[in-house]
């Protein structure tokens, strides 16, 4: 990651130039929806590959109607809570079939626009929110920003980022930050979940 290995694993800090505008239309949105089970993590992704492109309101119909799966079986193990989530948004997008190591994993195309949504109680994305392992992969980034819906802004729980097209497929490691309360919220931690992206050319 850019910056000194204090700056890194700071999540206060974001990285050097991955906020930057895009100036290239997205083809292609693809969601992660990141929830937590009575287990372990949850975590369901979707695209809109086979429709038309995602407008707000489908994108805050799936928020909604997966808040509401999450809510509904919040003492369900994660298999549980996988299945009901498959079921309640099988309408809503396209599931992604990508068999991936890591389920925050991501397989999308050049000009995807990534959208991570968390549900779990007293959690949010911290300020960095995503940083690139190797700083050089940042060119490959960009539109680092927190997602906005209809006008309102999904902070902390949701942020967006776009990829850019690449000439032969890459991948490319990052992190997550996450801030999370504890005792009732009267003490927080970071959380760093280490997955990677795989992209491919459009």
């Amino acid at each position: 990651m850019a910056g000194t290995i204090k700056d890194a694993f700071d999540g206060s800090i974001m990285q050097e130039d991955l906020s930057g505008a895009c100036g290239l239309t997205p083809t292609q949105t693809q969601i992660s929806l990141i929830a937590q089970a009575t287990d372990g993590f949850t975590v369901m992704n979707g695209s809109d590959v086979g429709r038309e492109l995602f407008d707000d309101a489908e994108i805050s119909q799936i928020f909604v109607v997966f808040a509401e799966t999450v809510n509904e079986f919040r003492n369900a193990d994660a298999s549980t809570l996988r299945t009901a989530l498959a079921a309640a948004l099988a309408g809503l997008w396209t599931p992604c079939s990508a068999e991936n190591p890591c389920p925050f994993d991501q397989s999308v195309h050049g000009r995807t626009r990534i959208i991570f949504n968390l549900h779990v109680s007293g959690w949010g994305f911290e300020k960095a929110r995503m940083k690139l392992l190797d700083p050089a992969a940042v060119s490959q980034f960009c539109g680092l920003d927190w997602l906005t819906l209809n006008g309102e802004s999904c902070k902390p729980y949701s942020f967006q980022i776009q990829t850019r097209p690449v000439e032969a497929e890459a991948v490319y490691e990052f992190a997550l930050f996450i801030n999370a309360s504890q005792d009732a919220g009267n003490q927080t931690t970071r959380i760093i979940i280490d997955p990677a992206v795989r992209l491919s050319p459009p």
